[in-house]
C-alpha cells in the first residue's frame, strides 16, 4: 500500500516513546496494582496455612461428623466464606484490570485502537481451572505473577513496526480507511474520483427500520472513512465537524440523505443512496485528489 510506506520502520525504545505524564500514570497504576496483587497472595498463603492446620487438627475419627470435615473456626457470619479458588480468580482479575487500565489510557491519550485481550494473551500465562476446593490448590508450587508496565509497553511497541505512539494513530486511521475503500476479494477499489467528487460504490450505508422507524445507518467501514474525512478536514483526532459527528453517532437518528458542511474548508457535502453508495463532494478537485492519495490509496 503506497500510502502506508511513509511510516518507515525504525528501532524505537520504550523509554523514548513515553512522556513524563505517561510514566507517572503507569507508575501509579503499577504501585497500587502490585500492592493489591502481592497482598492477596499473602492472604491466600496465610489462609491456606490456617486451613491446613485446622484440617489436620480436626480430621480425626472423633471429629469426623458424618464423614465430612467442617471449617469449625474459619467460617464467619460477618464476611463471606474464603476459598482458595476464588482468591486465585480474584488475583487473576487484578492482572487483567491492570492491563486494561494501561491500554485504555494509551487508547484515549494517543487515539489508538489497542485490544487489551491481545496484551493479556501476550503477557499472562494461561489461567488454570480452579474448582474452588482448597485441597486442589498447591500454594507452595505457585509462583506469584506480578506484571510490569515496562513489559506491557515493550510488547505493544513490538506490534508497531518501529512507529511511536504518536505515529501509530495516523497509521491505524489510514490503514482502516484503506481497508474500507478496497475490496479484499479481488483487490479492486470500491470507489472512484471524478473531479471534486469521490464515490464509495457500495456497502457504505443502509436505509431501513431501526428503533421501529425508517432511517439511515452508516456501515462500520464507511465510519472509518468518515473519521478519516474529519482528520483530513481538521488535522486532529476526535474532532468531528457538525454533521460527521451525527453520522458517526450510535444514538443519533439519521433522517436525511444529504449532509452539507458549510463550516468546512475541504469537505462540501455527503449524499447517501439506498443502494449503499455514498458520494463525498469536496470544495475543489485538489482536495479530492489529496484525500484519495493520503487516505484511500491509489493501489491495493
Amino acid at each position: 500500500m503506497d500510502l502506508l510506506e511513509k511510516f518507515s520502520a525504525v528501532e524505537v525504545r520504550p523509554a523514548d516513546c513515553m512522556t513524563e505524564a505517561d510514566r507517572q500514570f503507569c507508575q501509579r497504576q503499577q504501585e497500587i496494582y502490585q500492592d493489591a496483587a502481592e497482598g492477596f497472595y499473602q492472604i491466600a498463603v496465610l489462609w491456606t496455612d490456617m486451613y491446613d492446620h485446622q484440617k489436620a487438627a480436626l480430621s480425626t475419627p472423633e471429629n469426623d461428623w458424618d464423614g465430612k470435615w467442617k471449617q469449625k473456626y474459619l467460617v464467619s457470619k460477618w464476611w463471606p466464606e474464603v476459598k482458595g479458588g476464588a482468591m486465585m480468580k480474584h488475583i487473576s482479575s487484578l492482572h487483567k484490570e491492570f492491563i486494561s487500565t494501561v491500554v485504555s489510557y494509551l487508547n484515549d491519550t494517543y487515539h489508538l485502537t489497542l485490544d487489551a485481550d491481545n496484551v493479556k494473551d501476550g503477557l499472562l500465562p494461561e489461567d488454570p481451572y480452579y474448582s474452588g476446593r482448597e485441597e486442589t490448590i498447591d500454594w507452595s508450587a505457585l509462583t506469584p505473577v506480578i506484571l510490569r508496565y515496562e513489559d506491557m509497553i515493550k510488547l505493544i511497541l513490538s506490534w508497531f513496526e518501529g512507529r511511536t505512539f504518536e505515529e501509530q494513530a495516523p497509521y491505524e486511521l489510514v490503514e482502516r480507511c484503506h481497508q474500507a475503500a478496497w475490496r479484499e476479494k479481488d483487490h479492486q477499489a470500491n470507489f472512484e474520483q471524478k473531479k471534486n467528487l469521490v464515490k464509495i460504490f457500495s456497502g457504505a450505508c443502509y436505509y431501513g427500520y431501526y428503533d421501529r422507524c425508517e432511517q439511515w445507518r452508516i456501515q462500520d467501514g464507511a465510519k472509518n472513512i468518515l473519521k478519516a474525512l474529519a482528520h483530513f478536514e481538521t488535522g486532529a483526532f476526535g474532532q468531528y465537524p457538525d454533521g460527521i459527528d451525527d453520522l458517526l453517532s450510535e444514538q443519533s437518528h439519521l433522517w436525511y440523505d444529504l449532509w452539507e458542511f458549510e463550516d468546512c474548508e475541504k469537505l462540501e457535502k455527503i449524499r447517501l443512496f439506498k443502494n449503499g453508495r455514498m458520494d463525498i463532494r469536496f470544495t475543489n478537485e485538489g482536495h479530492a485528489r489529496e484525500f484519495v492519495s493520503g487516505y484511500l490509496g491509489t493501489i491495493w
